[in-house]
């Protein structure tokens, strides 16, 4: 069972959507996008509706043919209605999105062809240039260097949070081998190919392993990445606070306000009302980052994180709603 420690500030604002608020967010439904096995969409419809909130789920996989789509762009505005198995909603009326998609609404098999993979890429550039228009909150409303990135390892987080807090691991990137044993060496034997592109990493544990990305070298360049022993934490910044999952069970109070200072940091400086930081924290209680996710998984939490989460969710995007009311 995994327990969680929650955390939050409510003079930080690390949500963009608290900001970009205007009058006259619509009050209709809460617009889902994403898929029926996404655990994080099927908690939030379920505390959505016991709330008497009203949304509209859009299965990614399964749209078409069921939805209907019209947007008129003219200037600075525009309007236009969406429609998903004959329910209709106008977009000046949609309260809020949840975004939670992957750019592919065809099969598999469907997106091994030519067509499928035209239609995903028309899918993803429609909806990336659509949900930045929205006036209701948008969880995420991302910035284009996050489009085709969902995963950020320690590369990419360099490269996009320019004054992090948190410590980071070794890092080297080699199309060399010899620099690869070099590297494994200075590290205690202790490191992990991770690829630049993908959320995988595989553990170095010696000759044999250093010998397969021995068939690398000269053509591809390899990221290696220092293992930093310690206590994993996985931290969720929804909004304004901080869900830090710890996988021993243990609560972190100690450094929790140091830690939640700097992840509500990284998803501020990285645009996002949601996100999840892969933490460690190591045996003199310094406290790593080793990555973040812009569409975090809750399926591994227990139900106390699980339901922070969720209100911290629910929360975003019905602040709207709650603004106009006041």
């Amino acid at each position: 069972m995994v327990m969680a420690s929650t955390v939050e500030t409510a003079s930080r604002g690390a949500a963009a959507d608290f900001d970009m608020l205007r009058s006259g967010v619509g009050m209709g439904p809460i617009v889902i996008i994403g898929r029926h096995e996404d655990l994080c969409c099927q908690l939030v419809r379920q505390r959505l509706t016991e709330a008497g909130r009203e949304s509209l789920f859009l299965p990614e996989d399964r749209l078409f043919p069921h939805f209907d789509f019209a947007w008129r762009v003219a200037g600075a505005d525009g309007c236009g209605a969406l429609s998903y198995d004959g329910r209709e909603t106008n977009f000046r009326d949609v309260g809020g999105v949840l975004a939670r998609f992957y750019s592919i609404p065809v099969s598999a098999d469907e997106f091994a062809t030519k067509d499928g993979r035209y239609i995903s890429a028309e899918w993803n550039a429609l909806v990336m240039a659509w949900l930045p228009r929205l006036r209701c909150p948008v969880v995420n409303r991302l910035r284009p260097e996050l489009w085709y990135k969902s995963h950020l390892n320690v590369t990419t987080l360099l490269s996009l949070v320019l004054s992090i807090k948190f410590k980071l691991p070794r890092v080297m990137v080699t199309s060399n081998i010899e620099d690869a044993r070099r590297f494994y060496r200075s590290s205690g034997g202790r490191m992990r190919y991770v690829p630049l592109t993908q959320p995988s990493s595989f553990r170095i544990t010696g000759e044999e392993s250093l010998e397969k990305l021995a068939a690398l070298s000269g053509t591809l360049p390899f990221q290696l990445v220092e293992a930093v022993e310690g206590v994993r934490a996985e931290a969720f910044v929804v909004g304004d606070r901080v869900v830090l999952a710890i996988e021993d069970g243990s609560l972190n109070h100690e450094h929790a306000a140091e830690v939640t200072d700097h992840c509500l940091e990284v998803a501020e400086a990285l645009g996002l009302a949601f996100c999840s930081l892969s933490l460690v924290r190591a045996r003199r209680g310094d406290w790593y980052c080793m990555g973040a996710e812009r569409m975090p998984q809750v399926f591994q939490l227990g139900e106390e994180a699980r339901a922070e989460v969720t209100e911290g969710l629910v929360a975003l995007l019905t602040a709207g709603e709650r603004r106009g009311r006041a």
